[in-house]
């Protein structure tokens, strides 16, 4: 990886993003309701690990999933990865979601790092819906055929555009930002009758300490011209997300993530506020806490995740009530062989040792006999977090 920097990246791309944030994604003038937007599959949480921390996963974004919460995650990428996951939610109704993504062999546009590309695709069920016509005889047959199904297809791009110390009165940040695209094509089908699809896009955008551990986030979601069902046109659930994350280490080799994010649902005039928790044991075990606030879904949410080499094996649970209750299970793997020789594996954050161990002195025996002085294992002078 190169470290060449571009100092006057740091306020122009995340200075356009912004802005685009702000004159597309204006809230409009007469917002519907609740549910009043179309596809309303695109606002579940399609990742395990994010629905144990409450969904807070703007500002965290460093695996396959960022494509569904900040594409801007995937410039983390170092290793093609492949994830497939199935969620159980009321009733009958069901998702699978599957996505690969890998590191491009070719410096970004920025020339900084190697971007991130992925495919990701989802299939939802919306369960069945029985419909009792009586005919003019007075007999009545039952008619079941799907409510809704739904497809999405997207393909997403995320790179590093910026990396830089920056002297912040006295304290020197390492700063790292990350910019990201989605684009997807969306399918619904309506009672097996009405058939519509759309186009619509995301954009990702993360800035972070890595001295500090510190990460703030932003995205938009499912920005497009909305869906059309025989003649009329409903919105897209467009989401902004904005969030922060905190992670440090513990002891050995442990370490705890804290992640708070407000999402904003532009065309349903709702809000959200999530927040969660995430303990990393020993390389192996990840335990996850989240709530969910200020919606029609709030409670509390929990998860587990289980690593082992290059596997990963996630579960999520929401507890917002018997109609919002869903279960998530996840299978992920991380082709690390497959890493190119220059292609460097770099930890999420660094933290420095301030007052290293003195070397012992050699004992006198050695010197008396004229033997080489052995050499002194001493710290590393960095303390690196997976």
């Amino acid at each position: 990886m190169n470290s060449r920097k571009h100092p006057g990246t740091v306020g122009v791309l995340p200075a356009l993003f912004i802005a685009f944030a702000v004159l597309c994604q204006t809230p409009p003038a007469i917002a519907g309701g609740p549910g009043s937007a179309g596809v309303q599959v695109l606002k579940t949480d399609m990742s395990p690990r994010a629905a144990g921390i409450g969904g807070a996963f703007v500002a965290v974004a460093d695996d396959i999933y960022s494509t569904n919460y900040n594409p801007a995650g995937l410039g983390q990428l170092y290793f093609p990865e492949a994830s497939a996951m199935y969620l159980s939610g009321f009733d009958d109704s069901k998702l699978q979601y599957i996505a690969f993504g890998m590191p491009l062999p070719i410096q970004g546009l920025a020339g900084l790092d190697k971007p991130g590309i992925a495919i990701s695709a989802i299939f939802s069920d919306s369960g069945k819906f029985v419909y009792s016509p009586i005919s003019n005889t007075g007999s009545v047959t039952p008619l079941t055929m799907d409510a809704e199904n739904t497809r999405v297809i997207s393909l997403s791009y995320g790179e590093k555009v910026y990396s830089d110390e920056v002297n912040i009165e006295g304290y020197k940040a390492k700063i790292d930002q990350y910019l990201g695209l989605s684009v997807k094509y969306i399918g619904s089908e309506l009672l097996e009758t009405y058939s519509a699809s759309a186009l619509a896009f995301d954009g990702g955008w993360l800035i972070r300490d890595t001295n500090l551990g510190l990460t703030l986030g932003a995205s938009l979601s499912n920005y497009g011209t909305g869906i059309q069902y025989f003649r009329e046109t409903t919105p897209l659930p467009s989401i902004l997300r904005m969030g922060i994350s905190y992670q440090r280490p513990t002891v050995m080799s442990q370490s705890v993530l804290l992640s708070v994010e407000s999402d904003f649902y532009l065309n349903e005039s709702l809000k959200s506020l999530r927040a969660g928790l995430e303990y990393h044991f020993q390389d192996v075990f990840n335990f996850r806490l989240g709530y969910k606030g200020l919606e029609d879904n709030k409670g509390a949410t929990v998860g587990l995740g289980i690593n082992y080499e290059s596997f990963s094996l996630d579960l999520g649970m929401s507890m917002g009530g018997e109609v919002f209750n869903t279960t998530q299970l996840a299978f992920a793997y991380k082709f690390s062989n497959w890493r190119t020789p220059e292609q460097k594996y770099r930890p999420r954050y660094e933290f420095k040792d301030k007052a290293p161990r003195k070397a012992k002195p050699e004992r006198s025996d050695n010197k008396k006999s004229g033997a080489p002085a052995k050499k002194q294992k001493t710290d590393s002078d960095f303390f690196w977090l997976y």
